[in-house]
């Protein structure tokens, strides 16, 4: 069996909406042909940008609150 692995990261600006590890077997992916007839696009990759794309439609309010990190750069380099 041979999964292939999808991780999704999404921001907004330097804040991180989401993110999401998605897996699949290889003998369950279908492949989509694109226009030049060579390249192809999975089921996996489709579903992957429909959920970046509605994560990004999202109103503020679904978003949440933005708690940023309390760390500090120059704490961390010393």
């Amino acid at each position: 069996m041979k999964m292939k692995k999808r991780v999704l990261c999404v921001y907004d600006g330097s804040r991180r909406l989401w993110k999401d590890d998605m897996m699949l077997d290889s003998e369950f992916e279908v492949r989509m042909r694109l226009g030049d007839g060579k390249s192809y696009v999975t089921d996996l990759d489709v579903e992957t940008m429909n959920r970046a794309e509605a994560l990004h439609n999202a109103t503020e309010e679904e978003k949440g609150p933005w708690i940023q990190d309390e760390v500090d750069i120059e704490e961390l380099m010393s």
